[in-house]
């Protein structure tokens, strides 16, 4: 890490003016968010030509309480501050958990819970969103997990949060099959 008045090209601010390599395990997961924002807004985009963004409650509102928890993920990350735990679609945290538990989460029966492509488009780009979560989840246990690098710090609230958020989109992929 670097203090420096004029800032390399190859160098970027991790926070204030600490300074670091934009291959940086944080600016990359900062990326990573940034991206995964990109691709919540071409669902909604979807959302909205397919229909389902005219009224509150639908697909398109769901992708944008989506996108604002992604943008809190990014704000406490950058600002080093505490994220709040998820509320999603009008689910708190443990909610969040149980809803996607599995067949039994009463949403789907067993033999539909495998995506496909029979499914439609809305739904593959949800369980595609469900697994850029899933990497992100993963990216960031590395870099804020147990054994983290140095200039790092835990952030479990940060992991939980891409937890909760990749079962949410879970549970919104099985309402989506199920046309709820």
């Amino acid at each position: 890490m670097m203090n420096l008045i004029e800032k390399p090209e190859h160098m970027t601010s991790l926070s204030g003016d600490r300074l670091v390599p934009k291959t940086h395990d944080r600016i990359v997961f900062r990326g990573l968010v940034d991206s995964l924002e990109a691709e919540v807004i071409e669902a909604q985009v979807l959302a909205h030509e397919r229909g389902q963004g005219s009224e509150g409650g639908d697909l398109c509102a769901q992708l944008g309480e989506v996108l604002a928890y992604l943008r809190d993920i990014m704000s406490a990350e950058v600002k080093e501050m505490p994220l709040a735990p998820p509320f999603l679609f009008g689910m708190e945290d443990e909610e969040i958990r149980r809803a996607s538990l599995g067949p039994g989460n009463g949403i789907l029966p067993p033999e539909a819970m495998l995506p496909s492509y029979t499914q439609g488009a809305l739904a593959a780009r949800i369980n595609t969103l469900r697994t850029k979560v899933r990497e992100l989840e993963l990216f960031a246990v590395k870099v804020f997990g147990p054994g983290a690098g140095p200039d790092q710090y835990p952030r479990e609230d940060i992991i939980l949060a891409l937890n909760r958020l990749s079962s949410a989109l879970w549970w919104l992929f099985c309402r989506q099959i199920r046309g709820t």
